[in-house]
């Protein structure tokens, strides 16, 4: 075999699904079982497709597993009153989809929403943690942007006109706004991105889906001091990328994180939120580089 067939055979991205906890959960994988593996956890409104671009590269030196929640991507989407949509419930399937694939020693992504799933996950289970990488996912409140903040007082004080607001957070002009802003080159932003994500929204029940997911988020803040806590007494190696722009979680959040795991390194790249859709090559560099280097130190 040449080595240029054994790296064609490593960025080879197999689409597959497994069913955990009854709930068939679609994900991607690439790289060779045996390398370090790498779980890569997508958010609102995304799904594993935000790392199309970077599992190729990623999957030269790592083992990736990138899964979309239930009622995300190629995922299932149970009904509501079948499936308890929290973030809490979210983190039972991740952790199950580790089990069921036997997976006791991982890397974690951490963006958006991924960021409370998988440290839902960090702090309840058994699971030994080789590395984290923070993208844009939050667990400090000075790195929650106005509009997370507008959204929980909307949430706690319902009503139809406020009712009537949230919906716009389930809309088109909203989800291609939190691609497109704070981006330094509009011209490197795939339109399908967003509107894969818009298309998916459209399949009934979702949107009533995604505000109850958005509803649910405002519980993740009574986690935020264990989560740190945790954090602080593992020092576990730490890789902060972050899109310095970004209105959605600010940087705030990530010179939080920063501060609290002193041998951590951060990165700040001039864009938003979906920051792997502008700078996906020079963070997956990052990625690998730092998890080289880190070994080195632990």
């Amino acid at each position: 075999m040449t080595n240029k067939s054994i790296t064609e055979q490593a960025c080879a991205v197999a689409y597959k699904s497994i069913y955990v906890n009854d709930t068939e959960i679609f994900y991607r994988e690439a790289g060779e079982e045996g390398k370090p593996n790498l779980l890569l956890l997508h958010g609102y409104p995304s799904s594993s497709h935000m790392f199309r671009n970077v599992i190729p590269m990623l999957s030269e030196q790592f083992h990736i597993l990138a899964p979309d929640l239930p009622g995300f991507g190629f995922s299932a989407v149970p009904e509501k009153d079948k499936f308890a949509y929290t973030f809490e419930n979210f983190a039972l399937i991740i952790a199950g989809f580790l089990e069921k694939l036997n997976i006791t020693k991982t890397s974690f992504y951490l963006f958006d929403y991924g960021a409370p799933i998988l440290m839902h996950v960090i702090a309840k289970s058994s699971i030994a943690v080789e590395m984290l990488i923070f993208q844009n996912g939050n667990i400090y409140e000075e790195g929650l942007g106005q509009g997370i903040k507008n959204s929980m007082f909307l949430f706690d004080n319902e009503n139809s006109e406020n009712s009537a607001k949230l919906e716009k957070l389930v809309e088109f002009d909203y989800i291609k706004w939190e691609y497109l802003t704070g981006v330094s080159n509009l011209n490197k932003i795939a339109p399908e991105s967003y509107h894969l994500d818009q298309f998916l929204m459209q399949r009934i029940g979702l949107r009533e889906i995604h505000l109850a997911i958005k509803k649910d988020y405002g519980n993740n803040l009574a986690f935020y001091k264990a989560w740190q806590e945790k954090l602080i007494a593992s020092q576990f190696p730490t890789l902060i990328v972050w899109g310095e722009n970004d209105e959605v979680f600010l940087k705030e959040g990530a010179i939080a994180i920063h501060n609290a795991l002193p041998s951590s390194k951060l990165i700040f790249y001039p864009t938003g939120h979906f920051a792997l859709e502008e700078f996906g090559v020079e963070i997956a560099g990052a990625i690998i580089d730092y998890y080289y280097n880190s070994l080195q130190q632990h």
